[in-house]
């Protein structure tokens, strides 16, 4: 079976970001249409934003996947002002028709990010976002984009990765490729997409 891996571009990110939705399913957990666009943004374009290392995968001219990652050997990635000003502008407008209301939405992502530092600090190479969609898995595109990951980050020096995900969700796949467990922790932004799910941090020794 033929696919390229390449650079992203931003000429991809709808593409990834349908992915993205497709995994966490927003438009499930958030309304209105607004609310679930704004979560879907907040999540895809500012892990794109926040990392130095991105690769797509096509398969017959589609993006089957990515994969995001920092790379503390790179050039520093960085949300722009912009970016920020647009996303609290945005929050600010969209209104709610059900939980989770905004509130509660900032909120976890607040107790997200405070619990998680307890387990990793922001020095870390590590996987920020990886989504193959439902209809390429099986075709081995999440294993090369892992293989490629992985050859770079050992050729630039790298000795361990982590990555954030769910009991409920990725983690026998992490296991899978070698990764560990390191620790659990508390998230109610992990509870909208994976309820009765536990949020966890893996780690893997290059």
């Amino acid at each position: 079976m033929d696919f390229t891996i390449r650079e992203y571009q931003d000429a991809d990110y709808t593409s990834c970001e349908a992915l993205v939705n497709e995994a966490w399913g927003f438009d499930d957990i958030f309304a209105p249409p607004a609310f679930a666009d704004l979560a879907k943004c907040l999540y895809a374009k500012g892990a794109a934003l926040g990392s130095n290392y991105k690769r797509i995968v096509e398969l017959d001219g589609e993006v089957g996947g990515l994969i995001f990652g920092l790379n503390q050997h790179l050039k520093k990635p960085g949300l722009s002002l912009g970016f920020r000003l647009s996303m609290l502008f945005r929050i600010l407008r969209v209104k709610c028709e059900k939980p989770p209301t905004k509130a509660e939405f900032i909120n976890a992502i607040e107790n997200h990010e405070l619990n998680r530092r307890k387990l990793i600090n922001k020095t870390r190479n590590e996987i920020v976002l990886f989504v193959v969609g439902k209809k390429f898995k099986g075709k081995g595109l999440g294993t090369a984009l892992w293989s490629t990951f992985l050859k770079d980050f050992k050729e630039s020096g790298i000795e361990t990765i982590v990555v954030e995900t769910n009991k409920l969700g990725a983690s026998s796949f992490y296991e899978q490729l070698g990764f560990q467990h390191l620790g659990d922790f508390d998230s109610p932004l992990h509870a909208f997409a994976t309820p009765g799910g536990q949020p966890c941090i893996y780690t893997y020794e290059c």
